[in-house]
């Protein structure tokens, strides 16, 4: 008991220096202005609205910030949240949108941000509300400025029923249903995209919601929870009817799949990770140089120790993403690593090294002919 006391004490003490040595961003009271002014400064040098690419945009803002580091204007540890900024921006990226939305599973009125293809793919959640904000960067899209709510024909996030009956909209397209107190308009056809579209039409000629895994973790991890989604009962099960559509279960998988209440399977359309060419188009095989540049991008990647916050004494090992973004091993929007990509990077180097080694193979094995005829001689 002793030791652990120790320990404890002593871990407090490395992480207090720590944060005496290095104080994060925000912890000093000029920080929120000085990103502030970068932020301007980098809106005014780098147009978002002619921004050719997005990685462009992203670059000349990294550019803003470390001018201002270098002038003194900007903390280095407030370097990050200028170009996170950027980088979770509609900037070079024609027509996307900041989308502001009440997350499943949190109470309502917390909003999350995610930077969405088109303002048609700002959707929000069964029961909850979503708006496109007038701003291109989700650092400040839900806290400011105008956000157009978005209308859906698929739920009425507010109305109060006791019944079915009473949540008749008059739309021979959707199916009213009153689940927990609250109206539900489920469409009864879906497109050809495989999303759900209200058309005319007999309910019988249309599919019927069943349960479908979600797409899971690209690597398995083993399961973890996922809070505001009940476990699997035993009727849940893939393939059976379900209802209402949109609805989720959690049943326990090693690689976090949930059971969604859907009218077609969330794992076509290549929406998952998989490899199979059927579901993926534009296909283009990299050469040897360009596989080389992968190589050489991840050779570059500054490798750190880091907590997060919130973590006492959990140490990981990884690369911070405003270190190497742009970059094909990152997913920007959601502040994520592509593993897919950033493993498919590793391949790349690996493919590098092993030509530069059968080359050298090959001069090697020169010289040595070269040596033995010499000897002969």
């Amino acid at each position: 008991m002793r030791f652990l006391v120790s320990a404890l004490i002593g871990c407090a003490l490395v992480l207090t220096g720590a944060r005496v040595a290095g104080a994060a961003c925000g912890d000093r009271p000029g920080d929120p202005a000085a990103v502030a002014a970068t932020r301007a400064a980098a809106d005014a040098g780098c147009d978002c609205a002619t921004a050719a690419r997005h990685g462009a945009y992203v670059d000349c803002a990294a550019g803003v910030a470390n001018e201002a580091v270098r002038t003194g204007q900007l903390r280095r540890a407030c370097r990050a949240a200028v170009v996170r900024c950027a980088a979770r921006s509609t900037c070079g990226r024609p027509g996307a949108v900041a989308c502001c939305f009440e997350p499943g599973g949190a109470p309502s009125g917390v909003l999350k941000c995610g930077i969405r293809s088109s303002s048609a793919e700002c959707t929000p959640f069964p029961d909850r509300s979503a708006c496109v904000s007038e701003r291109p960067s989700c650092c400040d899209a839900c806290t400011g400025g105008t956000c157009t709510p978005v209308t859906t024909s698929t739920t009425l996030p507010r109305a109060v029923c006791t019944d079915d009956a009473a949540c008749g909209d008059g739309n021979p397209c959707t199916e009213d249903r009153c689940v927990e107190g609250r109206c539900q308009h489920v469409c009864l056809c879906v497109g050809p995209a495989g999303r759900p579209t209200c058309c005319p039409g007999p309910a019988a000629t249309c599919p019927r919601p069943a349960w479908y895994y979600t797409c899971g973790d690209p690597v398995c991890g083993g399961h973890r929870d996922h809070p505001g989604v009940p476990p699997c009962g035993p009727g849940q099960t893939p393939g059976t009817a379900c209802s209402p559509e949109g609805k989720t279960c959690d049943p326990g998988s090693f690689c976090n799949e949930l059971l969604l209440c859907a009218t077609s399977n969330p794992r076509e359309y290549g929406r998952c990770p998989i490899s199979r060419a059927r579901f993926k188009e534009d296909i283009r095989y990299l050469g040897p140089e360009e596989v080389r540049r992968l190589h050489d991008e991840l050779m570059k990647f500054p490798l750190a120790t880091f907590r997060y916050k919130g973590e006492v004494c959990r140490e990981h090992l990884g690369f911070i993403i405003e270190d190497v973004e742009p970059s094909l091993s990152v997913d920007a929007p959601d502040d994520m690593v592509d593993l897919y990509g950033y493993t498919t990077m590793t391949v790349a180097a690996l493919q590098a090294q092993a030509r530069e080694l059968a080359a050298l193979r090959r001069e090697v094995a020169g010289l040595k002919r070269d040596l033995a005829r010499r000897r002969a001689r």
